[in-house]
């Protein structure tokens, strides 16, 4: 066995299937239900990580003036303008690798999920359990692979597509409206400085590619994985809502009765 595969199956495709394999004997076979507990186990688990990122959307708006004033300074020292920047970007709280992590780390659980998933629905049941779980009482051959009218192990479901395109795009609303409006960088150019093409724009681009990535991938891959991502999506949802709460309210224009009236007329 190349070390290549040795990678896969000890790193990506053991662990998730273990997992499963545990929250299956628990449920009684229900994949559905153990799909959904195992995302809510994973997210948990980067918890930190998946606050930091939804951080950083208010981070990138607080960033904006300080952007515009260092532009505006060294406008005629493009060299020190990319130093400021770089310090700026190096401030505690506003690296924007820390909001990669929660992506980058589900990457293995996305990918051992769907081996597992196409396994089952290819009948080549893994005999990949830790030698403790092997006493498990579970049948891989007859599991409940129909959730709630959603057959997991095939793929083109349309629910899922439409659900988890709709949350992305949610979710991708509420972190430019975290970041406001994105400063312009500026280069020189021919006959003095020349704006880039606008950043807010380029941002709702990125917004609707994102929602277009994810249905592609719910729509192409089995259920099952499409009903993962449409759940790990919603959580990070909930999770985004909660931790801007207030910056919500504020954007929709609603504040306690308290202290006043409970909208805000533009």
């Amino acid at each position: 066995m190349n070390p290549l595969s040795i990678l896969r199956i000890e790193i990506v495709k053991r662990p998730i299937f273990n997992i499963l394999l545990l929250l299956l004997a628990a449920l009684g076979g229900n994949l559905g239900w153990a799909i959904i507990l195992l995302t809510l186990f994973i997210r948990l688990l980067l918890i930190k990580n998946s606050a930091a990122a939804a951080n950083m959307g208010k981070g990138m708006g607080d960033m904006q003036p300080k952007m515009k004033e260092i532009q505006e300074k060294y406008a005629d020292d493009p060299q020190k303008m990319s130093e400021e920047m770089m310090k700026l970007w190096k401030t505690p709280g506003n690296n924007p690798l820390k909001g990669c992590m929660t992506m980058l780390i589900q990457i293995p659980v996305f990918l051992g999920l769907f081996y597992t998933v196409r396994d089952i629905a290819e009948s080549k049941l893994p005999a990949e359990s830790y030698s403790f779980l092997t006493g498990l009482d579970v049948d891989l051959s007859n599991l409940i692979t129909n959730f709630y009218g959603i057959d997991l192990l095939t793929p083109n479901n349309l629910i899922l597509t439409i659900v988890a395109g709709l949350l992305m795009f949610g979710q991708m609303q509420m972190m430019t409206a975290l970041r406001g409006k994105q400063a312009t960088p500026k280069i020189p150019g021919m006959g003095g400085w020349e704006n880039m093409p606008d950043m807010t724009k380029m941002m709702g681009m990125m917004n609707y590619f994102m929602v277009l990535m994810i249905g592609w991938f719910v729509w192409t891959m089995p259920a099952g994985v499409g009903l993962y991502i449409t759940t790990t999506t919603l959580f990070g949802v909930l999770q985004q809502l909660r931790q801007n709460r207030p910056m919500v309210k504020l954007k929709l224009g609603i504040v306690p009765k308290s202290s006043g009236p409970e909208i805000i007329e533009p």
